[in-house]
């Protein structure tokens, strides 16, 4: 019995009788928490990868897949109410490898010229649930990928001065509202409640990041704040206060808008804002 090589975990048996036999991967599944507009590369992967991608916006989701010939079955889910399953794609002529690893032939659909580049869509229609999956099966040795994960555009909501806005469901990273301010100068205050789950606002004016609450909420929840970043790829951040707040800029220009933007990243979030008009 040799080793395929020295990063495989498989081997094959040879003898005068038989052909090379490739053991299907039987390694854990492993989970990969990606962000919307990350591309994920692998190398001479074997097994199967989980990826979750977490996105409140509502439309398209692209998954767009590049390769060598070698064969991988994706498949893609949001709900279960949009799925996609690639089935084995890639070279007919690694067809016969496929078979030996106890695929069934049902699900190859390799191509004389390989069809492992492609572009999976999603239609994603609510902002809940927010988790978009895509499993990728690599039975065989020497394969490669690489996954570009592209989310819906992020809707901008446009909201009078002094109106406010409410939220609650998923997570929200960020929600982004343009705020009608007019024309006039003067004291522009943000007042907000974030509930408990920490939330933070950051609020931009004529190019220039004005106010920044930092994360607001309750601080037994810097746990959950912490794991809900991290799931993200990003650096804890301390919670800077109690749920609720106010706080101020100056206008003084005549510039009419003004853009919120809220960052929820936790599950079950509620929130709510409101921007005056300039006092």
């Amino acid at each position: 019995m040799d080793k395929l090589n020295t990063r495989s975990p498989y081997y094959i048996t040879i003898n005068s009788e038989n052909p090379p036999v490739v053991i299907p991967p039987t390694d854990p599944v492993q989970t990969i928490i990606v962000n919307c507009g990350e591309t994920y590369s692998t190398g001479t992967d074997v097994g199967e990868n989980l990826f979750e991608i977490n996105t409140s916006e509502v439309g398209a989701v692209f998954l767009t897949i590049t390769g060598n010939q070698v064969p991988i079955r994706f498949v893609a889910d949001w709900n279960g109410a949009s799925t996609v399953d690639t089935k084995y794609i890639g070279a007919s002529s690694y067809d016969p490898q496929l078979l030996l690893a106890n695929i069934p032939q049902g699900d190859i659909a390799t191509a004389a010229v390989s069809n492992k580049n492609t572009i999976i869509t999603l239609n994603k229609t609510t902002a809940t649930p927010t988790l978009v999956t895509l499993r990728a099966y690599a039975p065989l040795v020497n394969d490669d990928y690489e996954v570009t994960f592209t989310c819906p555009t992020a809707a901008v909501i446009t909201v009078p001065c002094g109106a406010g806005s409410t939220y609650s469901g998923g997570p929200a990273f960020p929600q982004t509202d343009t705020i009608e301010l007019g024309s006039a100068t003067g004291v522009v205050t943000l007042s907000y409640d974030t509930f408990g789950l920490p939330d933070k606002y950051i609020v931009t004016f004529d190019g220039v990041v004005v106010i920044d609450t930092g994360y607001r909420g309750s601080s037994s929840n810097q746990t959950v704040l912490n794991t809900a970043l991290a799931a993200r790829g990003l650096p804890a951040e301390t919670i800077q206060g109690v749920r609720t707040g106010t706080t101020t800029f100056q206008k003084t220009t005549a510039t009419t808008t003004a853009t919120v933007e809220v960052y929820a990243p936790n599950d079950g979030t509620a929130w709510e804002y409101v921007l005056s008009c300039p006092q």
